[in-house]
C-alpha cells in the first residue's frame, strides 16, 4: 500500500522512470510500474479499484488477497499471526503442555522409570523438530499469484501474443524501464539479481514471485535448481542495482522508498518481541543499502500495517494508499523541488553579491562560482559540493571533498570563515595519493577560494559552508579585505534570513 502511495505522489509530479527496482513487495510493484501500469490501476481510491481486480479477470477464484494463498494457506498464516501476538500462550502450548503431557501420562504408566525423563525429552524434541519444519516449509504456495501475474504482464505488455511468457529481457527496450528484482539465493548463500542483462530469459513472474517469498508466509521458491527466498533477506531497499547507471547518467536520481514502521518505538518486553525481530531482519538495513553511488534520496513512509495484515478491509487499505500519497507528496515536494530550489536561489544571490562587491574594488571581478558544501547522509569525514552556480564548464561539481586537507572543510572545522590565495597551503591542496583524482580536476585557473561557514549556534556545530572562489587575483589592500567582509557579512545574513525555511526542509524524517 505504501509503495503504492508513493509511486501515486511521483505520478503526480511526473516523474519519467528510466528503471524501477524492488524486493519483496517493492518487487511487485516495480513490476507492474514497469510493465506500464499506473497506480490508479494497483489501488485506485476514487472508484475502488484495486489490483485484484484485475487479477480476478485472469482467476475468477481470486477475490481478495487472502485468496492468493489458497484456503489452507491462509488459515495457517492466520493462525502463526495469532500465535505471534499471544507469544507466552503459544509457548506454554508449544513446549509447555507437551512436556507435561508426556511426562504425566509415563508418570502414570511407569512411576519412577529412570527412563521416563529420557522419553519425555525425546518426545518434545521430535515434536519441535516436526512443528519448525512444518512452519519453515512456507504457509502457503505462491504458484497461483505467479500464473496470475504472468497473465496479467502478457496482457499488459503483449496483448496480442495468447501464451507468450514476459521475461526480464523484455524490460529496458521499446520505450519501457529497465527492471531490477532482488532475491535471496540460499543454494549459494548470496544475494541474487534479476535483470535485463544478467537474467534476460528468466521469467518474470517466476522473477517476483522468489522475491516476495517471505520466510514462513511461502514455500522458497525453486528456480534453475536454486532455493530462492525473500530478497529482503539480503537487500531491502535496492538502490544499488543502478550505481552504473548513475556513473554513467551524473544527472540521473534515484528515490529510494523504504516502508517503515510506526513513528513511534515500539514498546517491547521479554515475549511480544518476535514481530519486530522479523521487521528489523528484513527492514532494517536501509541506510546500508543507499550506499550507493551518484544523486540518491531516501523516502521514508510510516506505516501502520503489520508483517501479516493480508485481510486488511478496502478501507484501511485505500486509507493507507492515501496517507503515504500525501506524505510521499509533501517530501518529495521539500527535498527534490522546494530545497534544491531554495539553496540554487541562495546561490545566485550570493554570487551576485560577490559580483557586485567585488567589482566595486577591483576592475573585473572574473568568473566567480559558489556552491553549497554539505555532508552526505551518514557520512562524517567529507563534504560535497551541491547546488552549485557558475560550474557548468567544470569538472569539479558536485565533488567531494574530505574535511582533513580541504579550505572548505578546515572553515567546516574551525567554524571560521577561510580566504586562501594562490598558491594554497598545501596541507589545505588536497594533500596526499587519495586526492590525486581531486586534484586533477580542480578548476586549473583557480585564483582564490573563500569558505564561509553558517553555523547551528544552538549545537555549537557547523551546519553546511558556503564556498565561493574565483579566476580573478585578489589584490592585498584595505577596499579588498572591507569587501570580502561585506561579503561574509552578507552571506551569513542571507542564509540566518532563510534559515527557518531550511530547517523545515533538512527534517530527519521522510527524504534524508
Amino acid at each position: 500500500m505504501t509503495h503504492v502511495g508513493a509511486l501515486r505522489a511521483m505520478e503526480r509530479r511526473q516523474v519519467r522512470f528510466v528503471g524501477l527496482a524492488g524486493t519483496s513487495a517493492g518487487a511487485l510493484i516495480a513490476t507492474l510500474a514497469a510493465a506500464g501500469m499506473s497506480s490508479s490501476e494497483m489501488m485506485d481510491p476514487q472508484t475502488g479499484r484495486t489490483l485484484i481486480d484485475g487479477l480476478r479477470d485472469i482467476d475468477p477464484g481470486i477475490r481478495r488477497t487472502t485468496d492468493l494463498f489458497g484456503n489452507l494457506g491462509w488459515r495457517r498464516i492466520a493462525k502463526l499471526r495469532l500465535a505471534i501476538q499471544r507469544l507466552p500462550t503459544t509457548l506454554a502450548a508449544t513446549i509447555l503442555l507437551p512436556i507435561a503431557t508426556v511426562f504425566g501420562i509415563g508418570w502414570v504408566v511407569a512411576p519412577g522409570n529412570p527412563w521416563l525423563a529420557l522419553g519425555t525429552l525425546f518426545c518434545v524434541v521430535l515434536w519441535l523438530v516436526c512443528a519448525g519444519a512444518y512452519i519453515l516449509a512456507g504457509m502457503a504456495d505462491a504458484s497461483r499469484l505467479r500464473d496470475a501475474l504472468q497473465e496479467l504482464l502478457r496482457r499488459r505488455m503483449f496483448p496480442t501474443e495468447p501464451g507468450r511468457v514476459v521475461r526480464m529481457g523484455d524490460f529496458g527496450v521499446n520505450g519501457r524501464p529497465t527492471l531490477k528484482i532482488v532475491s535471496a539465493n540460499l543454494s549459494r548463500h548470496r544475494l541474487h539479481l534479476f535483470s535485463p542483462e544478467r537474467t534476460p530469459e528468466m521469467s518474470t513472474a517466476d522473477a517476483v514471485v522468489a522475491s516476495i517469498a517471505l520466510p514462513i508466509v511461502f514455500a522458497p521458491r525453486m528456480i534453475d535448481g536454486d532455493l530462492h527466498m525473500d530478497g529482503g533477506i539480503v537487500s531491502n531497499l535496492p538502490a544499488w542495482p543502478f550505481d552504473e547507471e548513475r556513473e554513467l547518467d551524473p544527472d540521473a536520481l534515484t528515490i529510494a522508498v523504504e516502508v517503515g514502521g510506526s513513528a513511534k518505538p515500539a514498546a517491547l518486553g521479554l515475549f511480544n518481541w518476535p514481530p519486530s525481530f522479523f521487521k528489523t531482519a528484513l527492514f532494517g538495513a536501509g541506510e546500508l543499502n543507499l550506499r550507493a553511488s551518484g544523486a540518491a534520496e531516501r523516502l521514508v513512509l510510516n506505516s501502520s500495517l503489520d508483517l501479516f495484515d493480508f485481510d486488511m478491509s478496502a478501507e484501511r487499505a485505500f486509507r493507507e494508499v492515501e496517507d503515504a500519497e500525501k506524505a510521499a507528496t509533501v517530501r518529495l515536494d521539500q527535498r527534490l523541488f522546494r530545497r534544491p530550489e531554495l539553496y540554487v536561489d541562495a546561490c545566485k544571490v550570493t554570487k551576485a553579491l560577490v559580483e557586485d562587491v567585488l567589482s566595486s574594488v577591483i576592475p573585473a571581478p572574473g568568473s566567480v562560482r559558489v556552491a553549497v558544501a554539505i555532508m552526505d547522509p551518514g557520512y562524517t569525514m567529507s563534504l560535497r559540493l551541491r547546488f552549485a552556480v557558475g560550474y557548468d564548464d567544470y569538472p569539479d561539481e558536485a565533488m567531494l571533498l574530505p574535511i582533513e586537507g580541504s579550505i572548505v572543510g578546515a572553515a567546516f572545522k574551525e567554524r571560521a570563515s577561510r580566504l586562501e590565495l594562490m598558491p594554497f597551503p598545501e596541507e589545505l591542496y588536497l594533500p596526499g595519493p587519495a586526492n590525486r583524482v581531486r586534484r586533477r580536476l580542480m578548476r586549473e585557473d583557480l585564483e582564490w577560494v573563500f569558505a564561509i561557514p553558517i553555523l547551528d549556534e544552538a549545537n555549537e556545530a557547523t551546519k553546511l559552508v558556503v564556498q565561493i572562489d574565483g579566476n580573478k587575483q585578489l589584490p592585498q589592500s584595505d577596499d579588498v579585505d572591507l569587501a570580502l567582509s561585506e561579503i561574509e557579512n552578507g552571506v551569513r545574513d542571507f542564509f540566518a534570513a532563510i534559515a527557518d525555511r531550511l530547517a523545515d526542509l533538512e527534517q530527519e524524517n521522510g527524504l534524508e
